[in-house]
């Protein structure tokens, strides 16, 4: 098979879209040795102002395209058996096999939580690939029960879901506490959270939160909010300063993978107060360090991490606050969630995760 993968979203600071292009790409350049890939860093219209740190395959049956989008859609994807789209664009021009990957539809139910023209192009491609794409991948039961409710004519079948993986990659990263110097941060003392500060990610729920759990904590922890400033949050450094948390709240930014690693690996607790997931990645992440998780108890989080969370209404911050208090307060049940977070996150793996979408194609193909 001759395969066009899309890794346009890897090329820049990686999200959820880049991070699951990323990997998956790379779990299936270890377990496929025999069908050719073409990697795709300009796809259609999504142009990268910079190229050079897209996911890269040195792998005899791996090519990067050189392609750009103008050519590409002159036909050099007519030598293609199948397109695999990541980055929400439905392949059109095209007599290939069309694969798209769709990781949430957030913005249909909750328009408020991005802009005006990252709902329209989402719209738009998630549309034209519920209509006439071969087969979509969904990263979650849930993502695949909630296109069923929008697209209802839409055959089940069509729809396939392929979870993501732990990033076996941070657990690599070299120990380093110097990162944690460069943030005014203490081993295991600090609560952490991850995630593009955006409204979806229900940052202000977290900072009440905080701000009630300092108050009655005799020795509180800080929080550290590690991720880059997203879309309709310009005012989110004044809410930090409104509540007094300029010296107890440590906001990183965008943060490489070894920092990432570090701030996994040294943190107390992991808090994912999220309104909306496809998957929930830094829930995974955390419980693969072995951390403790307090998360939301809705989309599709409850169905990565089971009964291994502290499960939270992400409408009552007061919650959040319990569960700190509770994971510092109880050691027995601090313990059994790190043990327990640990073992389900062995149930996701990227090598799995290959597997199934390797069969994905091998199956459209036979069809």
């Amino acid at each position: 098979m001759k395969i066009g993968f899309d890794i346009s979203q890897t090329a820049e600071s990686k999200a959820g879209c880049g991070f699951f292009a990323d990997q998956l790409i790379r779990a299936i350049a270890q377990v496929d040795n025999l069908n050719e890939y073409t990697l795709y860093p300009i796809f259609y219209d999504y142009r990268p102002l910079n190229t050079e740190h897209a996911t890269h395959v040195e792998k005899k049956n791996f090519k990067n395209s050189s392609k750009d989008a103008p050519d590409f859609l002159k036909g050099c994807s007519d030598e293609l058996d199948i397109i695999h789209s990541n980055n929400f664009r439905f392949p059109y021009g095209t007599m290939a096999k069309k694969i798209v990957t769709i990781y949430d539809i957030c913005f249909f139910e909750y328009p408020e939580y991005t802009t005006e023209a990252n709902r329209l192009f989402c719209y738009q491609g998630t549309f034209d690939a519920m209509l006439q794409a071969d087969k979509i991948i969904a990263i979650s039961q849930y993502t695949k029960k909630r296109l069923l409710h929008f697209f209802p004519n839409t055959d089940e079948k069509k729809i396939e879901v392929v979870y993501c993986g732990n990033r076996s990659t941070l657990l690599l990263e070299q120990k380093n506490q110097g990162i944690l110097d460069k943030y005014d941060l203490k081993e295991n003392d600090y609560f952490l959270s991850v995630g593009t500060i955006e409204p979806r990610k229900n940052y202000h729920a977290l900072l009440s939160a905080f701000a009630e759990y300092r108050k009655k904590a005799k020795h509180y922890k800080k929080l550290c909010i590690a991720g880059g400033y997203g879309w309709l949050e310009e005012n989110f450094k004044e809410k930090i300063a409104d509540l007094g948390l300029v010296d107890d709240v440590v906001v990183t930014g965008y943060v490489s993978d070894e920092e990432l690693a570090n701030l996994y690996r040294y943190c107390y607790t992991f808090i994912y107060p999220s309104w909306y997931e496809g998957f929930g990645l830094p829930v995974l992440e955390a419980m693969n360090f072995g951390k403790p998780v307090i998360a939301s108890n809705v989309t599709s989080i409850p169905e990565i991490t089971g009964k291994s969370a502290i499960l939270i209404n992400p409408h009552q911050p007061d919650e959040i606050t319990v569960g700190m208090w509770r994971l510092e307060d109880d050691l027995a049940l601090f313990n059994k969630l790190a043990d327990e977070g640990k073992e389900r996150a062995s149930l996701f793996s990227w090598d799995k995760a290959a597997k199934e979408t390797i069969k994905i194609y091998q199956d459209l193909l036979l069809k």
